[in-house]
């Protein structure tokens, strides 16, 4: 199901009705999950580490905050090294906040579901597992969950998708809180397009210096990511 509507958003596939009907079967991924759990006599999202329980919306905001807050410093940094290029800087409050809003909601069941096949099936097996075998698993099938873009995309996202699994894989594991992860994968999902809305943003030509910056922030990335999770031991989960 997944693959249908990923397949759909990069028009692979011509459904009608487009964008909503890309957003909508995302969407269909995250009921279906929870009816596969209770199939296997789960308990449906929860079984996932989506659950309803008290505090499930302050893990999903601190997830957004924090990977905002470390996708827009690295952001700053590749500007500053030369890795993205920005002009014609239109920045205005209203445009900043809204467009965060917005990409929030429009990318939540594309990030949602991928996130529940991904990390929280696997997770659901494999709580006691060593932490090593959880995290190689899950990035592996986040990688292969990708297979359309990786035929149709630059050789960037080759490293890009298994760091970022690594790092979203060890955030389930050591919180229990899907919510909390999935705040993390749509802050990187969302903070190039609002950079977009608000300043022309062009990547870097020169292809070492992409790849160096690239490999650079997806190490820095899971490295606060581990601190912040360290640090706020408690307090999420």
């Amino acid at each position: 199901m997944y693959q249908i509507a990923e397949a759909n958003g990069q028009d692979i596939l011509k459904v009608p009705g487009k964008p909503y009907s890309i957003f909508v079967l995302f969407l269909l991924v995250i009921p279906t999950a929870a009816m596969v759990a209770y199939w296997l006599n789960g308990t449906g999202l929860a079984s996932y580490g989506m659950g309803f329980r008290t505090g499930w919306w302050k893990n999903y905001l601190i997830g957004v905050g924090i990977g905002l807050i470390i996708q827009a410093i690295l952001e700053l940094i590749g500007i500053h090294l030369g890795a993205r290029q920005v002009s014609n800087l239109r920045f205005s409050w209203r445009s900043l906040f809204g467009g965060v809003a917005w990409m929030l909601f429009a990318n939540f069941p594309a990030a949602a579901g991928e996130d529940l096949i991904t990390r929280g099936y696997v997770w659901q097996f494999m709580r006691s597992s060593p932490l090593v075998a959880f995290i190689a698993l899950s990035a592996f099938l986040y990688t292969l969950n990708h297979i359309i873009r990786l035929l149709t995309r630059p050789v960037t996202d080759w490293y890009h998708l298994p760091f970022l699994g690594v790092t979203l894989a060890y955030a389930l594991y050591q919180t229990g809180s899907l919510w909390f992860v999935i705040g993390l994968h749509q802050a990187g999902n969302v903070i190039l397009p609002v950079m977009r809305q608000i300043m022309d943003v062009a990547n870097a030509t020169n292809m070492k210096r992409r790849m160096a910056f690239g490999i650079f922030s997806e190490i820095a990335m899971f490295i606060a990511v581990a601190l912040i999770i360290r640090l706020l031991n408690g307090v999420i989960g």
